[in-house]
């Protein structure tokens, strides 16, 4: 399909179900690569390149990259550390944590293998970012479910925020505990510099498109929010077909929130 309306929704945003046709038809022999294609798949983004190979068409105008990457091109501009903890060393970590007697995670509901308690983490960095108001909403809508579910979900929720900042805590201030803070950090530091710093790491781009997504991180969502509030880029946004309907209706409370990429920790 289609492109959906644009009521209530960032200028300069576009969001699409599929359509990735529209993509395609914008290749051209440009010596410049002047849109951004971000495929956080990297079948995904394979598959983009097939297509423009088989139809003979030139993919010179497009620059393919994902989320990460350009979070990291974005610190490296400003001059900020990139160095991450991988998920071995951060299961290790959490190990650690869940033995310390002084860290309160324990609970009936909360997993004690590492493997479990880094998916809850995982899972709740992915919808909230950790950000104060999405947990909020969060907390609201596990609150509004019966017992003993309300208080199962809001252990998890909790033990989710505690982990995050344990590994933070133990972590040190030059190393991120996971890629996904690149994405964060890196859209504070949109936001900080005016647009600086995407225009000195992106000087010739003219178009972001993110693609082939059935669902977008919290993460993903305010690096384009950043982009689209700092930067004069329209931003493509092609969902997946399975999930895109949901999500199109979901938009604009994904992107209404203030101050994206703030977390509820201290820095």
């Amino acid at each position: 399909m289609t492109q959906t309306q644009q009521e209530q929704l960032p200028k300069n945003l576009t969001l699409h179900v599929g359509n990735e046709a529209s993509l395609l038809e914008r290749a051209d022999h440009s010596t410049q690569q002047t849109e951004l294609v971000l495929a956080p798949v990297e079948l995904h983004r394979r598959n983009i390149q097939r297509r423009l190979r088989e139809s003979q068409t030139p993919k010179t105008s497009f620059q393919f990259s994902d989320p990460t990457t350009v979070g990291k091109q974005l610190l490296d501009v400003a001059g900020l550390p990139t160095t991450t903890v991988d998920r071995i060393d951060r299961l290790s970590m959490i190990r650690s944590i869940l033995s310390d007697e002084d860290v309160s995670i324990a609970s009936p509901v909360v997993p004690s293998e590492p493997q479990s308690v880094e998916q809850i983490r995982t899972e709740i960095e992915a919808v909230t970012g950790f950000h104060p108001e999405r947990l909020d909403i969060v907390q609201d809508v596990v609150g509004g479910l019966q017992a003993p579910i309300d208080a199962d979900g809001a252990e998890l929720l909790d033990a989710a925020v505690s982990i995050e900042q344990a590994l933070r805590q133990v972590t040190s201030t030059s190393t991120s505990v996971s890629d996904v803070a690149f994405v964060r950090r890196a859209a504070r530091e949109v936001l900080a510099t005016d647009g600086a710093i995407w225009e000195d790491a992106f000087p010739d781009v003219e178009r972001v498109s993110l693609v082939g997504v059935s669902s977008v991180p919290a993460a993903y969502i305010d690096l384009l929010h950043a982009v689209l509030a700092s930067v004069a880029v329209p931003v493509h946004v092609h969902f997946r077909r399975g999930t895109g309907s949901y999500l199109t209706q979901r938009a604009s409370e994904l992107f209404d929130v203030a101050s994206p990429g703030m977390v509820v920790f201290e820095s």
